[in-house]
């Protein structure tokens, strides 16, 4: 999972280069599935990738080449994402 805030206004923005880049992983060996989440009031953005594990996930990361964001992602970041990992218990 990837918790990012946006800056006001490049909402809109920063989750279409989240969805281009769960887009790059469709037909990934290993993925499940992906989401883009947003917080009711639109301060945080999430993206979330499931996989079948760890080794798959490693292997689609090593390989994915996503589209260029439409601008930098430090003009649409308020703070720098952070990255949690979760397995299943």
């Amino acid at each position: 999972m990837s918790f990012v805030s946006p800056k006001p206004g490049k909402e809109k923005a920063l989750m279409g280069t989240m969805r281009s880049f769960a887009k790059a992983l469709e037909g990934m060996p290993g993925l499940l599935e992906t989401f883009v989440l947003s917080e009711e009031c639109g301060k945080n953005l999430v993206g979330v990738s499931m996989w079948r594990d760890r080794t798959a996930f490693e292997a689609a990361m090593e390989r994915v080449h996503p589209p260029p964001p439409s601008e930098p992602l430090e003009q649409m970041r308020a703070t720098p994402p952070t990255i949690r990992e979760f397995e299943s218990v």
